[in-house]
């Protein structure tokens, strides 16, 4: 094994899941963004990692993605110029984050973002005990550091590897991520890819990312969590049995009598639908206190339905908040429909396409297809997670994914 390249490959791993977590002084900075695409794409053409192949595809997906852009904007979207050049800005910032990450990385991009992901979910254990026992402490600590995040919502503070906010979150583990939901969402996909390539094996990865998404108190991940084990339950047994018989009503059963998942989801979409027909009333505290109307999962649904309608088929812009901050300043949480909003549905099926196209190398059958699908759905549907470089890279995993074993990497120990 090449230790200097996994070196760098392991960084590589660790700035892109930083710029992924839209949480941090990199994150929130163009500057920074631009610096480390420089550093890896500088890296890249000096190890000769780009093919031909590379090349045709970028080019090709590049010109698409412009067309795409320039049509909705001239034939359907009556914005201003801003909106494209969003679009534009979006492509080079995002996507070819997400690209360049694929070309560097190559077959080792999943197991990459396993180790780095396994490696701060250990250090976010450490920081969540801390915040549990004095949380007063860390908040004070972290604010005294005083990095820039872009981020307003009142007692928010990040050190980079860490996120706490003060008052919203004081027994959730945000991790390195914006908050515990998208933590949570993270710890999902990075557990499904560690599945992938152990085929299904619950190792002590698969115990500690589990573990990790307990911490974060998120019924969304928990639900997208429960589809994940039974998925693995069903690679494992493929043939219908009591056991699965049994479980599926356990399930169904669960969400109907546990309060934490059933009444909660009922009771948050009750209480959507109230901040929907309140809205005037919450522009006024929430402007008094400088901070955006946060709209949970099923008011963002409807919000952004209601205010383009048709329009998602192509959808508006990746600016398109500004126009729904036009009649009130709202903050989305609905991963699904801020995608749509983007990128319309015919960019979100392409997506999920592209999704499918990988996970179908790893699984036996098409009924584990649909649970992958749902995963993606589910997860998504709580956080805006579908635009990060993190989700994106699946446009580009062109490479059949090496397990662990193939090149000896121990992510915990190595």
């Amino acid at each position: 094994m090449d230790f200097k390249n996994f070196d760098l490959n392991y960084f590589v791993t660790l700035f892109f899941l930083l710029l992924s977590a839209n949480a941090n002084v990199l994150s929130s900075s163009t500057l920074g963004w631009i610096i480390i695409l420089v550093l890896m794409i500088t890296m890249a053409i000096s190890k000769k990692l780009f093919t031909k192949r590379d090349i045709q595809l970028i080019s090709i997906f590049s010109g698409i993605y412009l067309f795409y852009m320039a049509f909705r904007f001239l034939a359907v979207n009556d914005v201003e110029t801003e909106y494209l050049t969003s679009d534009v800005i979006f492509l080079f910032k995002y996507i070819y984050l997400a690209f360049i990450v694929c070309v560097i990385l190559k077959e080792k991009a999943l197991a990459n973002i396993v180790k780095v992901m396994t490696h701060l979910t250990l250090l976010s254990f450490v920081f969540f005990a801390f915040q549990v026992i004095a949380g007063d402490t860390m908040y004070n600590m972290f604010s005294a550091l005083n990095f820039p995040t872009g981020n307003t919502i009142p007692g928010y503070t990040n050190i980079l590897l860490f996120t706490y906010t003060q008052g919203f979150h004081d027994f959730s583990n945000s991790g390195f991520v914006w908050e515990p939901g998208a933590f949570g969402c993270f710890l999902v996909f990075t557990l499904m890819y560690h599945f992938f390539l152990n085929k299904f094996k619950f190792d002590k990865i698969a115990i500690i990312l589990i573990i990790a998404n307990l911490t974060t108190f998120s019924t969304t991940n928990y639900l997208g969590l429960l589809v994940l084990l039974f998925m693995a339950y069903r690679y494992r047994v493929p043939k219908i049995n009591i056991w699965v018989l049994i479980l599926i009503p356990a399930i169904i059963l669960a969400f109907i009598f546990i309060p934490f998942l059933a009444d909660k989801i009922v009771d948050t979409y009750k209480e959507d639908m109230r901040d929907l027909n309140h809205l005037r009333v919450l522009q006024k505290y929430y402007h008094h206190n400088r901070m955006e109307i946060p709209l949970n999962r099923f008011s963002s649904m409807w919000y952004i339905y209601d205010t383009f309608g048709s329009k998602l088929i192509l959808g508006v812009s990746n600016k398109y908040n500004e126009i729904l901050d036009k009649a009130y300043t709202v903050n989305i949480s609905n991963g699904v429909f801020d995608f749509l909003a983007k990128f319309g549905v015919i960019g979100f099926l392409y997506l999920v396409y592209k999704y499918a196209k990988v996970c179908v190398q790893y699984i036996v059958r098409g009924e584990n297809l649909i649970y992958c699908i749902l995963i993606l759905l589910i997860t998504s549907f709580g956080e805006p997670i579908l635009f990060l470089p993190f989700i994106l890279i699946f446009l580009f995993l062109k490479d059949k994914q090496v397990p662990f074993i193939k090149y000896k990497i121990d992510t915990l120990d190595s």
